[in-house]
């Protein structure tokens, strides 16, 4: 008579499971897919620290009333550069989740074109299954959580840019002369 320990871990090889079809591959690579949700959240993520830096230096400015001192631009030079490669990474991924070569991502440095190109990566719905660049990419939980964040982030920032169009408009047209 065998006796087993219910406690006991299994003893399977889990390490030879297939993906499920799902590009698993690190986000920071140019080979693979991303979808708009794992976009919006790794860019998020991303940007994140560039933000916090941004919010302390300008308080600090507001605060001593003389500006933003020269010795921080460098700084942010540094931290756009870190930046600007890989957002180009996950521009060139979000590409390739709807077929299209990683190339077109070198319209992000024409101005005007840039815009609709993020447009074009935002909006755009990936490939149904496979396509030529791998399987599509399983967009995690906490990829959804950011990425709704980011949503709300970029519905405040057109309401913003709205409101400061219009609100000048409005008060220059119904000022009393």
């Amino acid at each position: 008579m065998e006796s087993t320990n219910p406690y006991q871990s299994p003893a399977a090889d889990v390490s030879a499971l297939p993906n499920h079809g799902y590009d698993e591959s690190n986000p920071f690579s140019s080979k693979g897919r991303f979808g708009r949700m794992s976009y919006l959240a790794w860019g998020m993520l991303l940007a994140l620290p560039l933000w916090i830096v941004s919010a302390i230096i300008g308080v600090k400015a507001g605060l001593s009333g003389a500006g933003t001192p020269p010795t921080i631009q460098p700084v942010f030079v540094i931290m756009e550069i870190l930046y600007i490669f890989p957002m180009i990474m996950f521009a060139i991924r979000r590409l390739h989740d709807f077929d299209a070569s990683g190339w077109w991502a070198l319209l992000l440095i024409v101005p005007f074109v840039n815009a609709l190109l993020g447009l074009v990566l935002l909006f755009r719905s990936g490939s149904e299954g496979s396509n030529r660049f791998g399987h599509p990419r399983l967009t995690r939980g906490w990829e959804k959580v950011m990425g709704s964040i980011g949503i709300g982030f970029l519905i405040l920032a057109v309401i913003g840019i709205i409101a400061a169009i219009a609100i000048p408009a409005y008060t220059a047209a119904h000022a009393i002369h």
